[in-house]
């Protein structure tokens, strides 16, 4: 017997409505609860939108300073070298010009204890509007001639006959005489600056969809803008912006501008402990209101036909669809965070405290050769093991958030600035992210160029000190022949005439130094003609092949021989033989010395290796210096010799190196 219940209409369509608002508001706070969910990954996402972006901007900063600073001590090693040629009375006009010429300095200028120029590389010029006599700069150099400092960093300033920038140093003349002005053009500068500054990398962002306007502004306006933006509200009429101003936590509100909703995150900016200003993101809610509109409209849609047809089946379907939506949503916005990170020019990491990685950019798959998707959930250490103990460590300790890493990556080694800051993505785990930027290229440059410096200065002293000393030291030779030939003892005659000859030994010693030091400092003639790499390279491997037989020493030349290349022969051969001689030095028996050569790009490179001791790494700073040597016999020239004839091609020579695993000389040529 079945048991039959049968309810009137009314009944029906009481339980019926009641079903339906019951779905309705249940619906209704699963809305809500959807919407604080999404504003939740907005939050989160925009987070970490802002700190990317502000990670960038300190980066951008700190990098702007460290060239000026750069250019600075380069321009103040320059006005120093002029004042010590000045206070040897050493300087006139044509040197000027010389110098500044060589060192790319658009101009120097002296004044004298009053303000008035004395001597200057400027050409006269017919017809120019200022000429030559009449200048004073006594008020911008005050500090100088009054005594107050030695040094003076004048800055960028404006060209006085010009709409150019200059940026200049001054240095005080020796016994007071008054003062030295070494000015550069400042439009290659300025340029750098301009194409790495703050507004590119705001402007570059802000092309993103959904990005509606990114702002950093201080008490007095704007500092820097996306292009929509002309004018902000102060911070001063804003208790919002107060509060973020007063706090290092990321703020967000929703707001109206020009008729549009907007959801903003804002944050204050600090560099280096300093207040800079706030940094605030708007972003669209377009997408997100058509969103709520259209879950409200299907909330309607499934209450009417869930109390048509069946309650259960409708909510089912509704609750599908309300997931679908919010899913759609989160990976909408997800990948949107997503796409601003993987076209950061930096490599981002997100790792939580135990070392676990959750996300990489391609920026990083590009750094440390890998697949993102192979490395997602495991440990840094399988990344590298320096990358987790240095975060770690720099975690725990609570240590500087912005270091630099010089690590070895894919068999190179490299220098890497990072950045760490703390995610917090829940209350049960926190998350932290690294901002990692390859700059071993920059550090490169500024060791050569420091090298370079040194090594021409090392060079003017040299023929300054050996001019000087060769007179008196010839002097003393003839004197000691005129001893030994002119004057005899009447007691102890052996030994008179051993030490006149010791004397005259030691003079031939000195003149010999001398006659090194001048070969170094004059400057190389180049003899560039087109040179065929078989013949050339055959030649130097026959030269070092009775050596390395001598030796029981492995001695490979490799590469194509049907390369036609141009360079100085002789000296290119001279730099090779001394880089080779000291691979032979550093292997042992049945050890391995490498001879390559091939085209890169537009340049020609040529590699020597070993596979010897290697050199540390404190040696390798100094090998290329003048006079430094490691072995008892060495004179310390041949590797400075080599980098200068290398420069002179206008090319590049750089080293890597192991201990116990060798050494790799690498040459770089234009074509």
């Amino acid at each position: 017997m079945k048991l039959q219940i049968k309810l009137p209409p009314k009944a029906i369509i009481s339980i019926s409505s009641i079903t339906a608002l019951v779905m309705i508001i249940s619906s209704y706070v699963e809305l809500n609860q959807s919407k604080k969910e999404i504003f939740q990954l907005l939050y989160e996402h925009s987070s970490s939108l802002l700190q990317s972006i502000i990670i960038s901007s300190e980066n951008t900063l700190n990098s702007g300073f460290e060239i000026e600073d750069i250019v600075t001590e380069r321009l103040l090693d320059n006005a120093r070298l002029i004042r010590k040629l000045d206070s040897l009375n050493a300087l006139n006009k044509d040197e000027l010009i010389k110098i500044a010429g060589k060192n790319n300095l658009y101009r120097v200028n002296v004044f004298d204890k009053i303000g008035n120029r004395v001597l200057s590389n400027r050409v006269p010029e017919p017809g120019h509007i200022h000429g030559e006599e009449n200048i004073n700069r006594y008020e911008e150099l005050a500090p100088i001639l009054k005594g107050e400092t030695e040094e003076l960093i004048i800055g960028l300033k404006k060209a006085e006959f010009s709409d150019e920038e200059r940026y200049a140093v001054a240095v005080a003349r020796a016994n007071g005489k008054g003062a030295i002005v070494v000015n550069m053009d400042a439009k290659d500068f300025l340029e750098f600056r301009r194409r790495i500054g703050i507004g590119v990398i705001l402007q570059g962002i802000s092309n993103h969809h959904g990005i509606e306007y990114i702002i950093l502004q201080d008490s007095l306006g704007i500092l820097a803008a996306t292009e929509k933006i002309d004018s902000v509200e102060s911070i001063f009429e804003s208790e919002f912006l107060q509060n973020v101003i007063k706090s290092d936590s990321v703020f967000s509100r929703v707001i109206k501008l020009n008729d549009t909703e907007l959801y903003e995150v804002s944050r204050r900016f600090m560099l280096n402990g300093d207040l800079v200003g706030i940094y605030r993101v708007g972003l669209s809610l377009e997408d997100i209101r058509k969103v709520e509109n259209r879950m409200l409209r299907r909330l309607i849609i499934i209450s009417l036909i869930l109390a048509a047809i069946s309650i259960i089946v409708l909510s089912m379907i509704f609750t599908n669809q309300n997931l679908k939506s919010i899913s759609d949503e989160y990976q909408r916005f997800k990948t949107f965070a997503s796409s601003v990170l993987e076209n950061m020019t930096e490599a981002v990491i997100v790792f939580n405290k135990n070392g676990i990685i959750s996300f990489t950019n391609s920026s990083a798959e590009k750094l440390f050769n890998i697949k993102s998707s192979d490395y997602l959930n495991r440990k840094l250490s399988e990344l590298n093991n320096s990358i987790e103990e240095t975060f770690l460590k720099k975690l725990s300790a609570h240590d500087s958030k912005s270091f630099e890493l010089d690590i070895s990556l894919n068999n190179e080694n490299k220098t890497l600035f990072c950045s760490l800051s703390e995610l917090e993505e829940n209350q049960n785990e926190s998350k932290f992210i690294a901002v990692i930027r390859d700059i071993t290229d920059i550090k490169f440059l500024e060791e050569e160029a420091r090298r370079n410096e040194k090594l021409s200065a090392m060079g003017e002293l040299a023929s300054g000190v050996a001019h000087e000393i060769r007179n008196p030291i010839n002097a003393i030779g003839m004197i000691a022949q005129r001893l030994n030939k002119e004057f005899t003892p009447t007691e102890n005659q052996d030994e008179y005439k051993k030490i006149t000859e010791l004397l005259r030994n030691e003079v031939n010693r000195i003149n010999k130094i001398i006659t090194q030091f001048l070969n170094y400092a004059k400057p190389l003639e180049l003899k560039i003609s087109q040179i065929n790499c078989s013949g050339f390279f055959e030649e130097i491997y026959q030269l070092f092949i009775p050596q390395a037989n001598q030796k029981n020493i492995k001695f490979i030349k490799q590469g194509d021989d049907n390369l036609i290349v141009r360079f100085d022969a002789d000296l290119i051969k001279q730099s090779l033989m001394n880089i080779i001689q000291n691979a032979f030095d550093a292997v042992n028996e049945k050890g391995e010395v490498l001879l390559k050569y091939y085209l890169s790009g537009n340049h020609f490179i040529i590699e020597i290796s070993d596979n010897g001791i290697g050199i540390t790494p404190e040696l390798q700073k100094k090998i290329f210096d003048l006079y430094f040597t490691t072995k008892k016999d060495g004179n310390g020239l041949g590797l400075s010799i080599a980098q200068k004839i290398i420069n002179q091609h206008n090319g590049t020579i750089s080293i890597s190196s192991k201990l116990n695993h060798g050494t790799t000389f690498k040459i770089s040529l234009p074509i």
